[in-house]
């Protein structure tokens, strides 16, 4: 309780000092109408704060977002249309800095009543709720959230920058994930670096999150229980999210060209009180190479924690730890290219990352399935992938990722039988006068591996086809 009232007291702060600025500058601009203020003044003239942000720019986003969900049997079906999008300023540079802020919106034009459970399995819905709050399905028009606030820096060269604010970050464990109406958002400090010899440096810490399908702003041990937390080791629904105490996640990571084209990237996430990922990535060969092949490796420990002994009410037992290997050969052929990758997360336990940070870093992740929550995991799949130049990009990918026994709680947070998946992901980016408009659609389908499954086992997992709709426009 006393979290939710600091989150709300900040962010009145936040709102509060907002409106000062935005009153202060009309009741300013209106007092030099009246005076009649000569355009030589420092105000108008010659300040230099003025100049960047007169000469600031206007920045957003359109989006048309149209989602369907189909199970197969009696299982209710649902279906989303949501408009929305950010609209922003960002500053010119003075000295290297610049200021940023943008909000966001989400409209519904039409959806299922998303507030019913299936009337067959008591289950709630899933994908479409995330178009919206998945906190509160009665909420889902007018939702409007603070996306970015910050100041950020840039060195001369162009080699140091460094952000302080509400911001959006990419990496293997923290990333926008932004396949609902809004990405999931970091606020903090994030500095990155490039040396003379071509290392390349970032890390920081944030302490609140945004994760994409909430219109709020969460400390970063609330947000780890945002989404659904699935079962602990024992078999019983998940609590930790009640009883988590951490003063945020601390990210770092080095980049070095060791060979020619062979590139090793390490980072390490450590979300205090709680646990400790690290990765290893090594990757041979350009991107646009003929032949290059990719792999990784992450390892995961409980963090030393400081408060209740009960294993139960914890995100990872003390002496809970992980291990997972990915790999990708790819093959490029002009405009057609072919990746085939391998995923295992072995039985050590299970690999856990809070599904509110981001997508899963493997390269089996195809879209709307994860294996976050699993440990004795097998998974293959293959993308073919055809790009043009004059704006289409089809990707074709087929998945099959044998999980552990729905029965084995200590590796199978969520419940999730093992299944195959087949999509289609075709997009076109506008060209001439339609420049910056961009179209997506999405369809996929997960079959089980097993054949004697229930239909609250199956519901919004397998035996299902999703289909998306997306549009949009940046300017």
């Amino acid at each position: 309780m006393l979290k939710t009232v600091q989150h709300w007291s900040l962010s009145g702060r936040y709102g509060a000092a907002l409106a000062f600025l935005l009153g202060t500058s009309i009741a300013t601009r209106a007092q030099h109408s009246e005076q009649d203020i000569p355009s030589n003044d420092s105000l108008r003239g010659t300040s230099h704060l003025y100049d960047i942000m007169k000469q600031g720019e206007l920045e957003g986003r359109f989006r048309q977002y149209n989602m369907m969900t189909i199970n197969a049997g009696a299982p209710s079906d649902y279906y989303a249309m949501a408009f929305g999008g950010t609209l922003g300023f960002a500053s010119q540079r003075w000295h290297g800095v610049r200021f940023k802020l943008s909000g966001g919106y989400t409209f519904d034009l039409s959806t299922s009543d998303l507030t019913k459970l299936d009337p067959v399995t008591g289950a709630a819905n899933r994908y479409e709720i995330g178009l919206y709050d998945v906190n509160d399905p009665r909420h889902t028009n007018d939702l409007a959230y603070l996306h970015e606030f910050q100041l950020d820096w840039s060195s001369t060269n162009g080699r140091t920058g460094i952000i302080l604010g509400k911001q959006e970050i990419n990496s293997p464990f923290l990333n926008p994930q932004d396949g609902r109406m809004h990405p999931s958002l970091f606020e903090g400090l994030w500095a990155k670096h490039r040396t003379t010899h071509g290392t390349a440096l970032q890390g920081g810490w944030f302490y609140r999150v945004a994760p994409r399908g909430a219109s709020e702003w969460y400390l970063v041990d609330e947000s780890m229980a945002v989404f659904p937390v699935g079962r602990n080791v024992y078999g019983e629904g998940a609590r930790h999210g009640e009883h988590l105490n951490s003063t945020g996640i601390f990210a770092a990571s080095v980049k070095q060209n060791i060979h020619k084209s062979v590139n090793v990237t390490a980072w390490n996430l450590h979300t205090e009180n709680i646990f400790n990922s690290a990765l290893v990535q090594v990757d041979a060969g350009e991107k646009d190479a003929k032949w290059s092949i990719s792999g990784m490796a992450i390892r995961q420990d409980a963090a030393q924690y400081r408060g209740h002994t009960n294993d139960s009410l914890l995100y990872m037992p003390p002496s809970g730890s992980s291990w997972a290997f990915s790999g990708r050969v790819r093959n490029v052929l002009g405009k057609f290219r072919w990746q085939l990758n391998y995923t295992r997360i072995t039985a050590h336990g299970r690999y856990l990352m809070p599904r509110e940070w981001g997508r899963d870093p493997f390269f089996t992740f195809l879209p709307r399935e994860r294996n976050e929550g699993a440990g004795d995991v097998h998974a293959a799949s293959l993308n073919l992938i055809w790009k043009e130049s004059n704006g289409w990009r089809i990707q074709v990918d087929g998945g099959l990722y044998h999980m552990p026994a729905l029965t084995d709680v200590r590796l199978n947070k969520y419940a999730m039988p093992s299944y195959t998946q087949f999509d289609v992901n075709a997009q076109y980016q506008f060209r001439g006068g339609w420049k910056s408009l961009a179209a997506q659609l999405l369809v996929l389908v997960k079959l089980p591996l097993e054949n004697d499954l229930t239909e609250k086992q199956s519901i919004n997992k397998v035996d299902m086809l999703h289909a998306d709709l997306i549009i949009n426009y940046v300017f």
